[in-house]
């Protein structure tokens, strides 16, 4: 029995009872083959065909589970697919451009006894218990239709070209529901999210909870602990809904004749809807078509009558759907315990939500003048003031929630500006900005002071109560957003937090603090080499640093052909060799100089590939006077990587391969603790990247692979301490396994109506709030809360 299996099993959460049988199912060959690697690197493989296994589910227009798209697994870049692969667990084909990855039936076989054991893990009556209301749409997204695949949107659905995007289009709040459900069994390693793929289509289809075969059955065991006489009104509304939809979509987009499957309920239901059409449509009597099909057959008289009556049906089915499941679950209001007495606690609205952002009043002067945001390289030459003392009352802690903000009230005549734009402003002290008292930190706490909501509450960002630390802030330019980002950076920093800044524009440096800053440029002053080797990291191996190397310069570079791009990999290898550089470990503490491999590349025979990387040499991007050290910036304080004096398409590269070569390092060191109460040990660095677009939005043949990269360290690089912070403009420059990955985001002014419309929607905002939002202000949601809040600027808080 390998041993290193049976821990990589254990480490995954698998019972010791149950090891030994799960390891029998691993054929000889593959637990032989096993051997070669570390406990780590053989449960990222386990992990990674469990990946695949339920991945595979992915929705199809022709209801089949016909593979996963590779770039959305996230371990594509590395070793697992490689080695399985190696082992026939996993196979691939190409198609449209795009490759599909699925399980073998040995893959299977080894997957299967896995995922059960995770399923009998479930807690299954309390499941049951939370999600009664929504089991229709958990039947119609997984047993139904198309859906027997067994997938579930990760956004609610704009479009409805299915049953359970009809559903859920038309009773959102079933959609948060199941949501909140299909999160759990990802938490649980049940369901995974992945991009669907159609066969019938070109390619990647949005992205989508995934949930394996067996999910199959954790339905029925729902279904068995549900009262059944509420279980039959739920079949027989299903089915009722189900077979009106059908043939509605069958009539209205001409699908072929077998996709309706001529069930007895479509034949009844489609004799129905004709009889209703009869002013549009002739009725062809006694044809039979020799596919046995058996349908009724008609022809169009009057297509815009036939529109109209199709329109008229659809809408009295959405009627139905929307009156007979309908949820009723509201959300406990959060409680916020203040370490103040209630008479000191401003009154807060009695409405069910946070209400609507209401803008400032224009006339009011305060400490929040534009000056003080002055944003995109405007910034304001301030001259040293008095630092006000602190309030007594700031000597207690903020009180903090279960979702990840804390908050405690500030004094009241620090609130009247605060309270909407018809608040009556105090008389302003001074033309000095005020500073914010000291708060005194929690026990192990990681508490990051934001700014104030608006009825006077100070607001905290916990990352560590939160179910990850990862941060998106939108904006227009002159919003706040490089403000907003120098601020969180020296608050982390404060409180010894290592951070690093990804800038692509070289505004973002914080002006006070431990920083560190590296302008990439060319002549190679500061560089690192995404080729060198360490003996103490022996995830990067000289074959995973040549393939990653080599993704990166081809996700940069589509054009770039499959045999260029295997060319470049044997010449780095060749230099490898050269520079004596195996795979024993103990040869790693050689370099492999860069120069060298630009002198092979240059001389290489096919013009085309020094044609692609000739400006990675002429700037010397990986090679030069200082290497960048990634000990050096886990030490703590700020790290500013500047990126604005390179082209574009090496800004891109330069960050992706960075942020991997922290992402190896990190998983050398291992995963963080887990059950830790300390906040502070959750996390060991906090990476923040500015224009975050440049990661997403790059020529649209790379697209989807390029989304896939920042996807994995969304997903992955949590479990190892990191926290992302991404600013963009757009909510629409990230996608939806992104957000589903990012606890905390918060959205600022829009610089015109297109950026407001894109933002308002998700947000749920009018598009004039966020126009009329001065610097600095914003809406944020953290967890399921959201709130107005106004950020304080460094020149407003304490030095």
């Amino acid at each position: 029995m390998s041993t290193d299996l049976v821990e990589a099993l254990k480490a995954m959460g698998y019972a010791d009872t149950e090891t030994p049988a799960l390891v029998r199912s691993f054929p000889p060959a593959v637990t032989e083959s096993l051997r070669d690697f570390r406990v780590q690197e053989v449960r990222d493989i386990v992990e990674t065909l469990l990946y695949i296994y339920i991945a595979q589910n992915s929705a199809s227009s022709r209801g089949e589970g016909e593979g996963v798209v590779e770039q959305s697994c996230y371990a594509y870049t590395s070793g697992p697919l490689f080695a399985l692969a190696q082992v026939d667990l996993i196979r691939s084909v190409s198609w449209q451009g795009t490759t599909v990855i699925r399980a073998t039936p040995a893959g299977e076989a080894i997957a299967r006894p896995l995922v059960e054991a995770r399923i009998r893990a479930l807690d299954i009556p309390a499941l049951a218990h939370e999600i009664n209301e929504v089991v229709p749409v958990l039947l119609a997204g997984t047993v139904k239709g198309s859906y027997v695949n067994k997938t579930f949107p990760s956004a609610l659905p704009r479009t409805e070209e299915t049953f359970v995007g009809f559903l859920l289009n038309n009773t959102p709040g079933l959609f948060s529901e199941c949501e909140r459900f299909a999160a759990r069994l990802k938490a649980a390693g049940c369901a995974v999210l992945a991009y669907a793929y159609d066969l019938d289509g070109r390619g990647a289809d949005g992205v989508v909870y995934t949930f394996p075969p067996e999910f199959a059955y954790i339905l029925k065991e729902m279904l068995e602990t549900i009262d059944p006489g509420v279980r039959e009104h739920y079949d027989m509304l299903i089915e009722s809904f189900y077979s009106t939809f059908t043939v509605l979509r069958y009539l209205a987009c001409g699908e072929d004749y077998d996709r309706i499957r001529a069930l007895p309920a479509h034949r009844r239901e489609l004799s129905r809807v004709l009889s209703l059409l009869t002013d549009a449509i002739y009725i062809l009597e006694g044809v039979r078509e020799d596919d046995g099909v058996n349908l009724a057959r008609f022809i169009v008289k009057d297509r815009n009558l036939y529109d109209v009556h199709l329109r008229d049906l659809g809408r009295t089915l959405m009627t139905d759907v929307a009156a007979k499941i309908v949820i009723e679950r509201p959300a406990p209001e959060p409680v916020v315990e203040s370490p103040f007495p209630k008479e000191a606690v401003p009154p807060v609205p009695k409405e069910d939500t946070i209400a609507a952002p209401v803008p400032p009043a224009k006339e009011a002067v305060d400490e929040w003048d534009d000056a003080l945001f002055a944003d995109e390289g405007e910034e304001k030459e301030e001259e040293d003031e008095p630092v006000a003392p602190a309030s007594s009352d700031a000597d207690e802690p903020p009180s903090v929630s279960p979702s990840g903000f804390s908050s405690s009230v500030l004094p009241e005549h620090r609130q009247s500006h605060l309270r909407g734009s018809n608040a009556v402003p105090e008389e302003r002290r001074s033309d000095e900005p005020s500073h914010v008292p000291t708060v005194v930190p929690r026990p192990g706490g990681l508490d990051v002071f934001l700014g104030h909501a608006q009825d006077g509450r100070r607001v905290n960002w916990s990352p560590g109560r939160l179910n990850n630390g990862h941060m998106i802030i939108l904006g227009g330019s002159g919003a706040g957003k490089t403000e907003t980002i120098r601020c969180i950076a020296a608050e982390l920093a404060a409180q010894a937090m290592p951070v690093v800044l990804i800038d692509f524009h070289g505004d973002m440096a914080a002006s006070t603090g431990n920083i560190r800053s590296y302008k990439i440029r060319e002549g190679g002053e500061y560089y690192f080499n995404p080729l060198e080797l360490d003996p103490a990291i022996d995830e990067i191996t000289p074959l995973r640093a040549t393939s990653d190397f080599v993704d990166a310069i081809s996700i940069n570079f589509p054009t770039l052909g499959i045999q260029q791009r295997r060319k470049i990999k044997n010449i780095i290898k060749d230099c490898y060799r050269s520079s004596g550089i195996t795979g024993k470990t103990e040869t790693w503490k050689r370099v492999l100089d860069f120069d060298n491999i630009e002198s092979e590349i240059m001389s290489c025979e096919d013009e085309a590939i020094p044609a692609y990387l000739e400006d990675i040499f002429d700037y010397k991007l990986f090679s030069g006077e200082e290497k960048i050290s990634i000990p050096t910036i886990l030490s703590g304080g700020i790290t500013h990587i500047n990126l604005n004096a390179l082209p574009e398409n090496l800004r891109y590269l330069f960050a992706d391969l960075f942020l991997r070569r922290i992402y190896y390092t990190l998983q050398a060191t291992g995963e963080i603790p887990r059950g830790t109460e300390n906040d502070r040990e959750k996390f060991r660095l906090f990476v923040i990247v500015d224009e975050a677009k440049l990661l997403v939005s790059q020529k649209s043949g790379s697209k989807t692979s390029i989304k896939a990269v920042l996807n994995k360290y969304a997903t992955e690089m949590r479990k190892f301490g990191v926290s992302l912070i991404l600013a963009s403009q757009l909510i629409a420059h990230f996608n939806e396994e992104i957000l589903a990955n990012i606890a905390v985001k918060f959205c600022m002014r829009a610089e015109n109506k297109k950026q407001a419309q894109e933002n308002a929607k998700f947000f749920e905002v009018s598009e004039k709030d966020l126009l009329n939002f001065q610097p600095g202000e914003g809406i944020l949601i953290i967890g399921s809360e959201k709130m107005n809040i106004r950020i304080v600027p460094s020149s407003g808080r304490n030095p």
